[in-house]
């Protein structure tokens, strides 16, 4: 069976997503914004030889969602907190059959396909661990060939201390660890701008964040 990713987002409604862009965008450009990025991320992972499973925050919309392409099943984030959700998604997907399981977030829609491929690489033997840690203290992406729920056990988020905290737990496992490149979040205004110069630098492989982004005029805001 394909290894597994699970992308986990949310559903882009004005006002829940990329808040901290605001007020230098409005809620509903913020939110325009935060489609792209999810459309981006979705494009980028089914070109990968994987099961790729869309993990969205509830309550999930009646209609659908459109960002979605064919053959990403999509999923509603359960438990308590962002660690407990992760655990059972994690716990879930490996009970269905999956050898190789990795999360990521969509928050990123500039990180290097060969970041992934490389997380791949690394869980093919069992009993491993990944992760890709971010410029603000998190990361980007955790993946494991075994289940290890201590990496979420009673973990608290949001903070600068998330990778060194999730590293420290992964090295009192007999876990195979592989750190991967440090790559950066879009999350405040500040980092609109190199956002920009990434997707001026590679056009291809952002084309949606792209648009948007002349539509929204963020080079006068970067």
């Amino acid at each position: 069976m394909d290894p597994a990713l699970l992308v986990f987002a949310k559903v882009p409604r004005p006002g829940t997503v990329k808040t901290r862009l605001t007020p230098a965008l409005s809620a509903a450009s913020a939110a325009r914004l935060y489609t792209a990025f999810l459309r981006d991320t979705l494009r980028q992972v089914v070109r990968l030889e994987a099961d790729v499973r869309l993990y969205l925050a509830p309550p999930l919309p009646d209609e659908g969602l459109d960002a979605v392409p064919s053959g990403v099943s999509v999923h509603a984030q359960t438990g308590e907190g962002l660690g407990g959700r992760m655990k059972r998604a994690f716990q879930e997907t490996l009970a269905h059959g999956h050898g190789q399981v990795l999360v990521m977030g969509s928050d990123h829609p500039t990180l290097p396909p060969s970041f992934l491929r490389r997380a791949k690489q690394a869980l093919r033997d069992p009993g491993s661990l990944c992760i890709g840690p971010t410029e603000d203290g998190g990361f980007y992406a955790l993946g494991m060939s075994a289940f290890y729920p201590q990496l979420f056990d009673g973990m608290s988020y949001s903070h600068s201390r998330v990778f060194a905290e999730t590293l420290s737990r992964a090295g009192q496992t007999e876990a195979d660890l592989t750190v991967l490149p440090q790559w950066y979040d879009v999350d405040r205004p500040g980092d609109l701008g190199r956002l920009l110069a990434d997707i001026e630098k590679r056009p291809a492989e952002a084309p949606n964040t792209r648009r948007v982004a002349d539509r929204l005029e963020l080079a006068s805001l970067a």
